[in-house]
């Protein structure tokens, strides 16, 4: 059988429909996780958060997350004593990876966060907390690798 140029544009055209269908099946089979499901009520107290993060901006000495091989040790300088709070790591490509901590400091001013809940990759660090009835916030990405 002797192919003429009308049956090469039916392949054509064949083809291209099964990449499109391909394509949109494809994109639909990808996760749609949003990064918080309460997006509206976070976005009334918004301001609330610009201002801890000035706040936290404003301070001579910052809160330090340094890695070791047992975990990261969040240090606060001795200036700073919260009186509550709240460590939050939270991983972009998946939730369920997150590490959500109260603060709970020795009497050091430190804190372990323990590596057995962290895996390598980025997390995007919120770090909130309370210290002379005033809201603080620091935001900041780190990098863990287990050692």
């Amino acid at each position: 059988m002797k192919l003429n140029w009308g049956h090469y544009i039916a392949i054509a055209l064949g083809c291209f429909m099964i990449f499109i269908l391909t394509l949109l099946f494809t994109a639909n089979d990808s996760g749609h996780a949003m990064v918080t499901e309460d997006y509206y009520e976070k976005e009334l107290t918004f301001q609330n958060e610009i201002d801890a993060e000035k706040r936290a901006n404003t301070l001579t000495e910052k809160p330090v997350l340094n890695s070791q091989a047992n975990g990261m040790i969040l240090s606060f300088p001795d200036g700073i004593t919260p009186t509550e709070g709240e460590l939050y790591l939270m991983r972009n490509n998946n939730e369920l990876d997150d590490v959500r901590l109260p603060l709970k400091l020795d009497g050091n001013n430190k804190m372990l966060v323990p590596s057995i809940k962290l895996k390598d990759g980025e997390y995007e660090l919120f770090l909130k907390w309370k210290s002379e009835n005033k809201e603080y916030l620091v935001k900041k990405s780190v990098q863990w690798i287990s050692q």
